[in-house]
């Protein structure tokens, strides 16, 4: 009977220590869901967007065999919208994969994202001034419609890349210390 009951303790005890050791938590992953929502909000406002543009260039065609200046106008608001949605676009692209970022580089990561989409919230802004500049001198009301909607979004992108911003900032690197000598900075 001892021999019987060695021969089935062992392999017993090690099953057991290896589902209860499967079930132990050891590294909590960090909770992205709020990060991660902002990501997604960020992709469908990307696609809606794409859509607004396709539709500026559909109503710049109208305007081929009429005045070229219109066509030129729209065109030039049309391709400012593109640009801010490949910002956008870009932007999702990084951040798309934030759960895929090894524990040791997450901080680096975060770091990059955060000074990346302060950026993109700059450049956008840019773009949003340069599309009202050609705004002004478009006279289709579809286009401007179009145009108007187009910077609402652009808009909505920079509401979230603040968010995102916000979120990222407190899980970056903090400031690189003084250096201890070397070249004075200050008079």
């Amino acid at each position: 009977m001892p021999i019987q009951l060695k021969r089935w303790f062992y392999p017993t005890s090690l099953l057991l220590v290896i589902l209860l050791g499967g079930c132990a938590k050891t590294n909590a992953l960090p909770d992205f869901g709020p990060l991660r929502s902002e990501v997604e909000a960020l992709y469908l406002n990307y696609h809606e967007l794409k859509a607004v543009d396709s539709d500026l260039h559909a109503a710049a065609r109208r305007h081929i065999e009429q005045s070229g200046q219109q066509l030129a106008e729209i065109q030039s608001a049309a391709r400012f919208i593109t640009q801010a949605n490949l910002i956008a676009y870009y932007q999702w692209e990084l951040l798309s994969i934030t759960e895929y970022i090894r524990d040791s580089a997450r901080s680096d990561f975060f770091t990059l994202r955060a000074r990346d989409v302060a950026d993109a919230r700059q450049k956008s802004e840019d773009l949003i001034l340069a599309i009202k500049v050609y705004d002004a001198f478009i006279r289709d009301p579809q286009a401007l419609a179009l145009i108007e909607k187009g910077i609402a979004r652009i808009q909505q992108n920079i509401a979230i890349f603040d968010a995102l911003y916000e979120l990222m900032a407190p899980l970056a690197n903090g400031p690189a210390p003084p250096s201890v000598g070397g070249v004075q900075t200050s008079l």
